[in-house]
């Protein structure tokens, strides 16, 4: 989950590519592009007929919550004792984690979920997004272990932190070798319990070029109190951004080059004990940028956060098909919809949930996807 290539897309606008979490990038980084004024509607373009048994030919996608100005990082969390679930996401310029029910009641789950002290010359990101600027104040990236906890990227705290049973919370990993993180991103959690996460530099201001910043970008993996480096910066040739593993845990999925006209997604096998091989190039192109998350069949599901795009690739890296969110023109005040990041949910985990900026979005699906945390 998780900020991807907010390059901007309407006139006067430049986004930043730092507000989908993959940050990396700066302000003299965004690109701007030929804006479109005219507003479109959602809609599916097919690739490969496989996409009919995933996603209706004529599915129509549902306004959930609206107001978020950036939302981001969205999971399921499963119902218990007979409630119904509900959807947790990310503000990244709220400093709140979400809850939002499937009719759209929106309350705080978790408060000073991204930053909890109190430095605020020398720690967020600046940022902006259709015409208002911030500083990144906010949670980035969500995820559901095993035993039921919600695990979350604080970024601006430079952490990954988890929420125990009682209410408390437990900072599992802050940095490497008495180095700190530049920002946690996204999150993925494997079947063993051990977190792959990417690290951008969404919690130092000044960005990555900051005098705060004392690692480059990685990707990391935390298992049993230990943090490891899962995959360099070098390695996988450009800042990261979006994380996904495959079902059975055997298959790292990361985005790269996310802020250039060509995005890709390369595959890394991940080996018995938590390393990774070499970097095998998995796809690339349209929706491919930020959240990413595999359903049960190994298909992998990514965002590309603007002009807002969810792309669907097969396990063997065929694209079947892409879900256009709807573009709302260059009205102003200006509004943006995008695609930050996306979640299965529903407690038959047939609801794709879309963070979309100012939206939060809901598109029902024919097969299910994959939900985090325990089944029952």
């Amino acid at each position: 989950m998780k900020f991807s290539r907010f390059a901007g897309r309407f006139p006067g606008m430049r986004m930043l590519c730092s507000l989908a979490i993959g940050l990396g990038c700066g302000i003299a980084d965004a690109q701007t592009i030929a804006p479109d004024a005219t507003p479109h509607p959602f809609s599916i373009t097919r690739a490969d007929p496989a996409l009919d048994a995933l996603v209706a030919p004529d599915a129509k996608i549902r306004t959930v919550a609206s107001g978020f100005g950036f939302i981001d990082g969205p999971v399921w969390m499963r119902g218990r004792n007979g409630a119904k679930g509900f959807l947790l996401a990310s503000s990244i310029i709220g400093n709140v984690v979400y809850k939002v029910t499937d009719v759209g009641h929106v309350s705080v789950y978790l408060d000073q979920a991204g930053y909890s002290g109190q430095d605020f010359a020398n720690v967020g990101k600046l940022a902006y997004i259709g015409r208002i600027h911030m500083i990144l104040f906010g949670p980035g990236c969500t995820g559901i272990d095993a035993q039921g906890r919600l695990i979350w990227c604080a970024g601006q705290d430079l952490q990954i932190k988890r929420l125990e049973m009682d209410g408390t919370r437990t900072v599992l990993a802050d940095g490497y070798q008495g180095k700190h993180f530049n920002g946690p991103n996204d999150v993925a959690i494997a079947p063993d319990g051990a977190i792959f996460f990417t690290d951008s530099d969404v919690g130092v201001r000044g960005g990555i070029n900051g005098p705060n910043v004392q690692m480059p970008d990685s990707v990391w993996r935390w298992k049993d109190g230990k943090v490891t480096m899962a995959v360099s910066r070098e390695k996988l040739g450009a800042e990261p951004n979006g994380i996904a593993l495959s079902p059975d845990g055997k298959y790292l999925y990361l985005s790269a080059g996310t802020v250039t006209p060509d995005p890709r997604m390369y595959r890394f096998v991940v080996n018995a004990d938590g390393t990774t091989g070499p970097a095998e190039l998995f796809t690339r192109g349209a929706g491919i940028g930020d959240g990413m998350k595999s359903d049960t069949a190994g298909n992998v599901w990514s965002t590309d956060a603007m002009p807002g795009t969810v792309r669907i690739t097969s396990p063997a890296g065929k694209l079947l098909g892409l879900l256009h969110m709807p573009t709302l023109g260059d009205a102003e005040p200006r509004k943006t919809t995008c695609a930050s990041s996306l979640a299965f949910g529903g407690d038959d985990a047939k609801t794709l949930y879309v963070t979309a900026c100012e939206f939060i979005y809901a598109v029902p699906l024919r097969a299910a996807g994959a939900l985090e945390g325990p089944s029952n």
